[in-house]
């Protein structure tokens, strides 16, 4: 005598769902956004800024162009590492997009004069009528 299968148990089992596929995915789109969150933190050089008794509290929305010096001369822009003689180009390609963006500059307390000097000459002859030094207050 032949058996019949059952077209319901058939259909019983195959409703199952392998949830372990579903889950590596998961796991890897959770690693990929802590990798990407550890990456995305502060890449700003380390710089320890100048204090100052008078100051005013940052009130713009806009996201300014930042100039980073530090105290060994190395020069960054927003962030990234950038040569002197491609800070003109960068930052009125930026300007140029945005007019009304401001631009600090954020140097190293220890940084020598002659390192930041240029970086002003570059915005004064680029004919940036507002630059402004970024320090922390004083207690």
């Amino acid at each position: 005598m032949m058996r019949r299968r059952s077209i319901l148990s058939d259909e019983a089992s195959s409703s199952r769902v392998n949830v372990t596929p579903m889950i590596d995915v998961v796991m890897v789109l959770i690693v990929f956004y802590l990798l990407v969150g550890q990456l995305a933190t502060d890449r700003r050089a380390r710089i320890t800024l100048p204090s100052s008794a008078t100051g005013v509290e940052e009130t713009q929305r806009t996201d300014p162009i930042i100039i980073g010096v530090t105290m060994d001369g190395l020069r960054s822009l927003n962030g990234d590492e950038i040569q002197l003689d491609r800070l003109e180009a960068q930052v009125s390609g930026m300007l140029a997009r945005s007019p009304a963006t401001p631009v600090r500059i954020r140097a190293d307390r220890e940084t020598p004069h002659r390192f930041v000097r240029p970086v002003f000459n570059i915005l004064r002859e680029m004919g940036v009528g507002k630059v402004e030094l970024v320090t922390e207050q004083r207690p």
